[in-house]
């Protein structure tokens, strides 16, 4: 028996959820049958006759809404007490004809002849690597993942015939985790492919220029994200201490020390005796340029660990180009004391990685040492915008308070 295909499985898995919130008990479960939807009921869950009922819709990917709802009717008008058979036959479809079918592989068989999806999207990626949109590692650590699935969209019996039919696709990888930031990127991602190809005159924009309100195919999680924090200040020292290994000790140091991101550790150099970092990260809003890089006025103790005076690159740890974040965050898990201090941010529906350095440096430059955003988002090397789109979730009322009381007391000594 051939596997059954993603689509397919996540057509069987949304139902049989559905069925469940209705209170249905296990024993209702959808196969394919001569190429049309069949639903099969087991004696138990069937009122002591088990039954084979053909349905009149294909199964399709394009048609898993449908089917969906039409054993969920089938399901209620049983609890009702019309027998399945009976019910079955108040089904209708009305999108299945043979002339639309005909016309269906018509087009696909078109646009297979068109456009072949490796060339388009070898094509994309050396266009978004010549203009500097985004680097070769960037495209090896984050496009290339998303751009196969694309093209195992196309990989089937039924492959999509516009931007929707394809979004629609590739929601499967990610059936049962909506509003993650994983599927949230091969959305995102998927959707500027398209527009390029559009703008390219590769694919006609009647039917793949893709939708600007991209929310529905990415879906809304079912539970409530955990924010990323800031590290505080007493924990990196318990782990300074905890580190046994020199060299992600004086990696972790640094990060804490000046909030680098964990990529930025291989492009450290010292000039005139201070610590730069050379690291250009590409983004939507630009390119960051090479900055100097500045201890915190409040941070005493990073100032002892005296980083600047003692800095060589070959004391670091060894770190895969584009994956420093993963190293890093691969050794700290290993580590003891870094999971304890993760379940215990946990408990308080915070979330604790690597970045939380970088985090504590922003977040004590704006509470203890009151930097206005302009000036700490130069030091840390990135735009105003970014700033404060990332650091404004920790802007509570107990520091929203801190800030009115300081500059009452400003105001009073002027």
């Amino acid at each position: 028996m051939a596997e059954a295909a993603p689509w397919e499985i996540a057509i069987r898995v949304e139902t049989a959820h559905a069925l469940s919130r209705k209170g249905c008990p296990r024993g209702w479960a959808l196969t394919e049958h001569r190429g049309f939807a069949r639903l099969n009921i087991t004696a138990k869950a069937g009122g002591g006759k088990r039954r084979q009922i053909q349905l009149p819709i294909p199964w399709h990917f394009d048609n898993a809404k449908k089917i969906g709802a039409a054993v969920c009717k089938i399901y209620d008008d049983f609890s009702s007490g019309i027998e399945p058979e009976q019910a079955a036959k108040t089904i209708t479809y009305t999108s299945g004809s043979e002339s639309d079918t005909r016309t269906s592989d018509t087009q696909k068989a078109v646009s297979e002849q068109q456009t072949d999806w490796n060339v388009l999207i070898e094509r994309y990626r050396e266009y978004k690597i010549r203009t500097g949109e985004i680097k070769e590692s960037t495209w090896t650590r984050v496009h290339r993942h998303h751009m196969k699935h694309v093209l195992d969209a196309f990989v089937s019996r039924h492959p999509p015939q516009s931007a929707t039919q394809l979004l629609d696709r590739l929601t499967l990888h990610w059936a049962d985790k909506p509003g993650g930031r994983t599927r949230q990127i091969q959305m995102q991602a998927t959707s500027a492919l398209l527009r390029w190809a559009v703008a390219q005159g590769e694919l006609a924009a009647a039917r793949w220029e893709p939708p600007t309100d991209l929310s529905s195919f990415v879906g809304r999680s079912r539970s409530a994200k955990a924010i990323t924090t800031p590290l505080e200040v007493g924990h990196i020292l318990a782990l300074v201490q905890a580190l046994p290994d020199p060299r992600w000790r004086l990696a972790f140091q640094l990060m804490a020390a000046y909030g680098l991101r964990p990529e930025e550790l291989q492009h450290l150099q010292l000039r005139d005796g201070r610590l730069w970092c050379t690291y250009e990260k590409v983004a939507s809003r630009g390119k960051t340029k090479p900055r100097a890089l500045r201890l915190l006025p409040c941070d005493d103790w990073a100032a002892n660990w005296k980083l600047a005076d003692q800095f060589c690159p070959a004391d670091l740890p060894p770190m895969r180009s584009g994956f420093c974040g993963n190293d890093i965050r691969q050794y700290l898990h290993r580590r003891p004391l870094w999971n304890q201090l993760r379940q215990e941010y946990e408990a308080k529906g915070e979330k604790l990685v690597p970045y939380s350095c970088r985090h504590g440096y922003a977040h004590r430059a704006h509470v203890i040492c009151d930097l206005p955003p302009k000036v700490v988002a130069a030091a840390m090397g990135h735009s105003v915008q970014t700033h404060l789109a990332a650091y404004s979730r920790w802007c509570g009322d107990d520091v929203v308070d801190d800030a009115f009381t300081k500059a009452e007391q400003r105001l009073q000594a002027s």
